[in-house]
């Protein structure tokens, strides 16, 4: 592996638009962060990415680029994914899903700003860490980080200076940053736990449609009479007109839903929604996909809600492969910026399979290209790195000299 002296001119498209913004040269730490971010490999942060760079600044200004940037990176995120929305335009889809869902990260830094105790499904126990919203919008195979926010709890924000918000107001800000193309309609992916009148009343404003999933323990108007949606949605299902859907996950596998369609639902706090009961292959869990788009049939909620899992996958890709959450700074600022450039080397990832897809001769061939994985781009990222660094080596006529670089530039194990 070998250390990134310049930006290859290739990738300089992805950064000129934003370096007005910039002051002084923090234009020329932020570029150099987010590509060695997504070219690197190891553990993200400066002291291990520094070892890939080849520059004449000492690593602490690098560090100090992450407490002290005087740039407004969340709006700079914004920027480049309504410009990662309109590359994506060459794919040909109407229809882009705005994916919210959160994420936990351990964090043992006894001095670290707003760890708190946050439950984690996956561990089943509560743990000391940070929290992530964090919005995506996918089109078709691609996916574009949207925004991010690092949740602090009520009793940390007096010290760190912070008005206090709750999940569902993060969500809901993240929602109001998205800037639809004219004529693509926007479906809004959450779990239950973000349906609640705070969010579905950003996704009007903007003119969203939402599809989310209902909690058993929600009110249900039938026939003049309060049910519980638990106890209702199994006596439905039963006894409802069962139709299926087959889908087919990005690994190949193929699913079958058994869904029953109830219509418009009077549910307390959201009024009338469009349920949805579906069970997946032969489990016993059924499931209560709620929609307000009215024109979104059974099958077509379905499919909508099918699309969440990408912000799954997205959190693997970026926690193993960028180093989501992989800072050691103690100060809150520090930490926002770390997360909000693990977001632009993921955008820098994206950038480069959409350029090559708009390359590509066919509809079928752009979907495969734009659809590659993120280890897929990164590989194809150090090519261009690499293509880059040779180029550079031409100019050197004796061959001892180029040895002599390339002895320089070679990151030791």
């Amino acid at each position: 592996m070998f250390k990134i002296g310049r930006i290859p001119r290739s990738l300089e498209s992805f950064f000129r638009p934003l370096l007005a913004s910039f002051l002084w040269d923090q234009a020329t730490y932020f570029q150099s962060l987010v590509l060695v971010m997504a070219f690197a490999w190891g553990r993200r942060n400066i002291t291990n990415l520094y070892r890939f760079l080849d520059v004449n600044r000492h690593r602490t200004r690098f560090n100090n680029f992450l407490h002290r940037a005087r740039v407004d990176l969340a709006e700079l995120l914004r920027q480049k994914a309504t410009e990662l929305v309109d590359m994506a335009r060459c794919l040909g889809e109407k229809t882009a899903y705005l994916i919210i869902d959160d994420t936990r990260k351990p964090k043992r830094g006894k001095y670290m700003a707003a760890v708190g105790y946050i439950y984690d499904d996956l561990l089943g126990r509560t743990i000391p860490g940070h929290l992530y919203v964090t919005a995506i919008i996918r089109i078709g195979p691609v996916v574009i980080p949207l925004g991010i926010r690092l949740y602090v709890k009520k009793e940390q924000c007096g010290e760190l200076g912070l008005e206090f918000r709750r999940m569902t107001e993060l969500a809901a800000e993240l929602i109001r940053l998205f800037e639809a193309p004219k004529g693509m309609n926007v479906h809004v992916v959450f779990d239950s736990f973000y349906l609640c009148p705070r969010v579905v009343w950003a996704c009007e404003e903007k003119g969203f449609h939402f599809v989310s999933t209902l909690k058993d323990n929600r009110t249900v108007f039938m026939r003049g009479r309060n049910l519980k949606l638990g106890v209702y949605k199994r006596r439905a299902f039963r006894t409802g007109k069962k139709k299926t859907v087959k889908l087919r996950k990005p690994n190949g596998e193929l699913v079958k839903y058994s869904y029953v369609d109830l219509g418009w639902v009077d549910i307390k706090r959201l009024g009338k929604v469009r349920v949805v009961l579906s069970r997946k292959n032969s489990e016993r869990k059924i499931l209560a996909i709620a929609t307000n788009d009215p024109n979104l049939s059974g099958e077509s909620s379905i499919r909508s809600y099918a699309q969440r899992p990408s912000i799954e996958q997205f959190f693997k890709d970026t926690k193993q492969l960028l180093g989501l959450g992989q800072y050691q700074n103690r100060s809150y600022e520090a930490a926002v910026r770390h997360l909000q450039l693990v977001m632009f080397s993921y955008a820098l990832l994206t950038h480069l399979r959409l350029a090559k897809a708009r390359g590509a001769k066919g509809k079928r061939k752009k979907r495969e290209v734009a659809g590659m994985s993120v280890f897929e781009a990164q590989v194809e990222l150090r090519h261009v790195v690499w293509k880059d660094l040779v180029k550079y080596l031409e100019d050197f006529q004796d061959p001892k000299e180029v040895l002599k670089e390339l002895r320089r530039l070679l990151v030791a194990a």
